[in-house]
């Protein structure tokens, strides 16, 4: 907190250790050089230090004011309640699209037939494939079984002529 008379020059926050630095500036700075330009502040990221921080500083080109820090504060806050939001999201969608592989997985290995119609269309599809292979491993040894015993058959008669 900032005292009414005092002028704040710099500040800093600390980064998360769950987000990403790089997600945080945005490819060549597309997150941060917005929120520098829109306060008047240098805003800069130090990963030298552990957790990595977010250096704000104002910008002396600028007429100095407290809000000008407080400003690009905030706005970075919000940015990484953002992006841990997306992160969130992107965890969620992936374990829901586990969830799905491993419900298929089982329908399949359980011989159930799964609601979705998507799956079940696959799951036929991987059936019928199945299916055919076996019919044809099944033909294929009753031909030479079938062969060798009529080959047998047939050099027993060549023999006794």
């Amino acid at each position: 907190m900032s005292h009414p008379g005092l002028l704040l020059i710099s500040t800093v926050i600390p980064i998360p250790e769950h987000i990403e630095v790089g997600k945080l500036i945005g490819r060549e700075g597309r997150n941060l050089k917005p929120i520098s330009a829109k306060t008047g502040t240098f805003v800069s990221v130090n990963t030298n230090t552990n957790p990595a921080q977010i250096e704000i500083k104002y910008n002396p080109h600028y007429s100095p004011s407290n809000n000008q820090i407080n400003e690009a504060k905030d706005l970075l806050n919000n940015l990484i309640k953002n992006i841990e939001k997306e992160k969130k999201r992107n965890i969620r969608l992936l374990e829901k699209k586990k969830e799905k592989n491993v419900g298929f997985l089982d329908d399949f290995d359980s011989g159930t037939v799964s609601n979705n119609r998507v799956v079940s269309r696959y799951q036929k599809e991987i059936t019928v494939k199945k299916e055919k292979q076996r019919s044809k491993k099944k033909i294929s040894t009753t031909i030479k079984s079938y062969m060798e015993g009529g080959l047998k058959e047939g050099w027993e008669m060549e023999m006794e002529n």
